[in-house]
């Protein structure tokens, strides 16, 4: 057995007879490839068992099923002019064998990533190997190739020995080692997940519920939580990828009720008529939006089936824009179906109002302003900061330094550059790659205008529907001791129990 939260990973085992995915691959082509690891020799057969965690995911299984065999699957759109591996590339082809700037740019245009490369990010990139650039010219460490005789030439071996051990473009969430204070293992976590808790938080890790007691230096220290108390489930990177735009329309044609009838769809019916009978089906042909109040407050859900990122993006866009007139404060939620806003007040919208929140006019700034990108994209800078070599990976053998000096060194250069050469072409990667990884800004316009022509329906309901129940137990388990949370999405749950009948 193989179990990893992306089998994108290559596992190519020929035993493998049978991959099972547990809850939705988010993708056609993710579950196609995925499936691929089982029978993985010629004129073998590859299967895939499909397990829901949420209802809503038969419909997600049914449509990717309907997508795969249509032949629908997610184009792979290329990079365009990532100049931290550009600067990489420059430093290896230059420990290899000295070059000319000359039949390297040639070759570099030659490319489909740098077809447009422009003489002035072309010199950045010479000047970027050869003496840091702008702010850190002073820096002999960030000096790496020389020109001899109009060649750009590597020749410090220890220079060389670095660059051979961070070679690479792969980055990923860092790895924390989970103990007993008895210096016990129990295996590894992301550092995304376990930063998120404090200490005394509850998890469950291994099979096992734990307590957290302190996370040091890339080790997260726990011990045995009491009997009977449950905590955060660990989670890894793989399962909080989005929706893709394919697998999405083909989730909305199924909920429209296309497609052969089969055993997913039939499976589901029961919660897609008491959505239907409370409210209306969400589609990706019209905006569905509902209104409830609770004892919070007013909430209103709005599912646009565009994913999870390009939620996140219009939910904190229409907040901030109705916030701007109501001055209330709103919390959103967000999963691949649509997001919610719940305030005290104000929520309840004439299609104007709406349509006026969800503009595509000032998009990009209001985005900028309400999302606070700035910190995103020092975040990003981390990943590019490495790529490029400002940050070296420790020798094998050698401790690794603690994550937290690696963001600081990171934290630090981009503070630099920021304040002392702010047109870095870097500092712009940062920004642009966190637009579109963050919240797939280019995905977000599209959503924006297709929004526009869409006919909107407002829905003032009685009950949380089941569309709109796992967004409203999201924002309660965020904001609830796990304990608390859980009591009252124990009552919620028997109230609309009731109400369905």
């Amino acid at each position: 057995m193989v179990a990893t939260s992306s089998l994108d990973l290559g596992v190519d085992f020929s035993p493998v007879e049978q991959v099972i995915q547990v809850g939705s691959p988010k993708g056609i082509a993710r579950l196609l490839q995925r499936a691929g690891r089982s029978g993985h020799q010629p004129g073998k057969p590859s299967r895939i068992l499909g397990v829901p965690t949420h209802a809503v995911e038969l419909v997600e299984f049914a449509g990717a099923r309907d997508a795969a065999e249509a032949g629908n699957i997610e184009a792979r759109v290329p990079l365009m002019k990532p100049l931290d591996v550009l600067v990489q590339h420059l430093v290896t082809c230059a420990i290899g064998e000295p070059f000319r700037a000359a039949d390297m740019v040639r070759e570099i245009r030659s490319s489909h990533a740098y077809r447009d490369l422009t003489d002035a990010e072309w010199e950045w990139a010479l000047g970027f190997i050869t003496n840091g650039g702008g702010a850190l010219a002073s820096y002999p460490r960030y000096r790496k190739a020389r020109v001899e005789d109009g060649r750009h030439v590597v020749d410090d071996k220890r220079l060389i020995q670095q660059h051979r051990f961070s070679i690479g473009t792969i980055t990923s969430d860092p790895a924390v080692s989970v103990r007993y204070a008895n210096g016990r293992t129990l295996g590894t976590v992301e550092e995304s997940f376990v930063s998120k808790l404090k200490p005394g938080s509850l998890l469950v890790f291994g099979g096992r519920h734990l307590v957290l007691v302190r996370l040091h230096q890339r080790v997260a220290t726990v011990k045995p939580a009491p009997k009977g108390k449950k905590g955060h489930v660990a989670i890894w990177g793989g399962s909080k990828m989005p929706l893709s735009s394919e697998l999405a329309h083909a989730v909305a044609l199924r909920l429209c009720g296309d497609g052969k009838p089969c055993a997913e769809m039939k499976a589901v019916a029961p919660i897609l008529a008491i959505q239907r009978k409370w409210s209306r089906v969400p589609d990706d042909r019209t905006l569905l939006i509902e209104h409830a109040r609770s004892r919070e407050g007013e909430h209103l859900f709005v599912y646009p089936l565009a994913g999870r990122l390009v939620h996140e993006g219009l939910a904190a866009l229409m907040a901030f824009r109705i916030s701007r007139v109501s001055n209330e404060s709103i919390q959103t939620t967000q999963n691949d179906y649509g997001f919610s806003l719940t305030a005290r007040r104000g929520l309840f919208l004439g299609e104007e109002e709406i349509r006026s929140a969800l503009s595509g006019e000032h998009l990009l700034d209001d985005l900028v302003e309400c999302m606070n990108t700035a910190e995103l994209a020092r975040r990003q800078f981390r990943e590019i900061a490495r790529v490029s070599g400002l940050i070296l990976n420790p020798p094998p053998g050698r401790p690794a330094r603690s994550m937290r000096e690696v963001q600081s060194s990171a934290s630090l250069l981009y503070e630099v550059l920021h304040r002392y050469d702010p047109e870095n072409l870097l500092l712009h990667q940062s920004r642009r790659e966190i637009l579109e990884r963050q919240l797939e800004l280019t995905r977000l316009s599209k959503a924006v205008n297709d929004l526009a022509t869409r006919p909107l329906h407002f829905v003032e309901t009685e009950h949380l529907t089941p569309m709109a129940f796992p967004l409203w137990a999201d924002r309660l388990s965020a904001l609830l001791p796990a304990g608390d949370a859980a009591s009252r999405l124990e009552s919620m749950l028997a109230e609309l129990n009731h109400a369905a009948g």
